[in-house]
């Protein structure tokens, strides 16, 4: 099969674009992402979808970066293409977050990418070699299933067209085109644990086996389909006696069970439940939770330990302390004074809110139950709660300042804005909201 038929099948087969209006493709400049943009650009009109771009500059390699964005910026204006150009610190957002320059910049790209609107697609152009350096790089460290899966073609508003397609393709693909791309003078060297897979590793596996590649696309469709299938089943089983279950479906239920009490998710864990499910016994899940097991069922527990609630105070533009360790700073802008475009494609946008869309006082306070928000840019009400598991400890949720007005929650540290006062073309004033972490002094 040709480049394009690889894409189309991958569409087809996966539904990537179905009811999609208008498809994103991120740019970097890169040989896959050219590519993506220009065979997108060439099917739009047989899907119906209209097609834009964003590059995200993450100012981590000096003039190079600049010259990959010059040249997204010229091939958009070359295929009239409208392009999104975003500016990062990278650097600066993994040393503050304690990650690794590579996990900084995908966060801030994905943070950015998942903003876009409800009904969009947002195409990355992971190819069929990034989906078997993923199942290596997996296999080396021990997973499971879904490890073993690969790239997803599909995870939510994202969509991969470029999962069918050897890289040797891409750059064949181009080469007929006559169209140039840039090269990440990082991706040259073996520093990278995935470098070093991609140029040591894979070529030895194709000269071992010259069909390697389509194995592993094969194999990852079939895990896919097996994940999927043990994960309904999972959910299914959930509320049995976890002793009659299969031990691969017992396993599974655990696993989920970890993730949802925001509990360490890995096989040691899994293993201490299991045991405790066919023996009796308890299993911490933190410093403030653990789980009992009693006929073949998990009961979460926690440390009796008083709740410090912040109670509901009102809020003023300036700091606002909260509990003993947090300051809510709220500023205030006019937007007759700023630069709106850099406001609204600005990656903190979420930490922002349209005053004249607050109703009534606004105030400060702690969680409560039942509390739940649509987020920015999400068509779906998300529970607090869950939100909270899934991101923090027990010990640390009540600790996470909540803004309300009279509707109900306007911002949460650490998930952003509501939609409903979000900052859009017709806002006149903003509040931009940032936490201040304050020094605990001893006595």
């Amino acid at each position: 099969m040709s480049f394009e038929e690889n894409v189309k099948a991958a569409v087809q087969r996966h539904h990537m674009l179905e009811n999609a209006d208008t498809v994103y493709v991120g740019l970097s400049g890169g040989a896959d992402s050219v590519s993506l943009l220009l065979v997108l650009n060439d099917i739009s009109a047989e899907y119906g979808f209209k097609l834009r771009a964003v590059h995200v500059n993450h100012h981590l390699r000096g003039a190079e970066s600049d010259r990959d964005m010059d040249f997204c910026s010229e091939l958009c204006v070359r295929l009239n293409i409208l392009l999104d150009i975003y500016h990062v610190d990278a650097a600066a957002y993994s040393r503050e977050k304690g990650f690794s320059l590579e996990e900084g910049a995908r966060e801030l790209r994905y943070e950015i990418f998942g903003a876009i609107p409800d009904g969009c697609r947002f195409a990355t152009a992971h190819t069929l070699n990034d989906s078997a350096e993923t199942v290596i790089f997996n296999l080396s460290r021990g997973t499971g299933i879904k490890g073993l899966a690969g790239i997803p073609p599909v995870r939510d508003k994202f969509i991969r067209p470029l999962i069918y397609c050897k890289r040797e393709e891409v750059e064949g693909y181009l080469a007929e085109k006559g169209q140039d791309f840039v090269t990440d003078s990082s991706n040259l060297s073996d520093d990278y644990s995935r470098n070093k897979i991609r140029h040591g590793v894979i070529p030895l596996l194709e000269e071992v086996h010259g069909g390697f590649l389509g194995n592993i696309r094969r194999m990852t469709e079939h895990l896919a389909e097996d994940c999927d299938f043990m994960e309904k089943a999972a959910a299914e089983a959930a509320e049995k006696d976890l002793r009659t279950l299969h031990p691969a479906l017992r396993r599974r239920v655990l696993l989920n069970f970890l993730k949802e009490n925001g509990a360490e998710a890995s096989g040691a864990k899994v293993s201490e439940l299991e045991n405790a499910v066919l023996h009796g016994g308890k299993v911490n899940l933190s410093s403030s939770a653990y789980a009992e097991a009693a006929d073949g069922r998990l009961t979460v527990c926690y440390v009796s330990k008083k709740r410090v609630i912040f109670p509901e105070t009102p809020v003023q533009v300036g700091r606002n302390p909260f509990l003993c360790d947090k300051t809510v700073i709220i500023e205030e802008n006019n937007c007759e004074i700023c630069d709106l475009n850099s406001i609204v494609n600005n990656l903190f946008t979420k930490e922002s809110v349209d005053y004249d869309k607050i109703q009534g006082d606004v105030v400060l306070r702690s969680r409560r139950d039942g509390d739940s928000y649509v987020r920015v840019n999400r068509s779906f009400t998300s529970r607090l709660k869950k939100l909270m598991n899934e991101k923090y400890p027990p010990e640390e949720r009540d600790g996470i300042p909540v803004l309300a007005d009279e509707k109900g929650i306007i911002w949460v540290e650490g998930f952003g804005a509501a939609d409903r006062v979000k900052i859009d073309e017709n806002t006149k004033k903003i509040w931009s909201i940032r936490i201040e972490k304050n020094e605990r002094r001893g006595s």
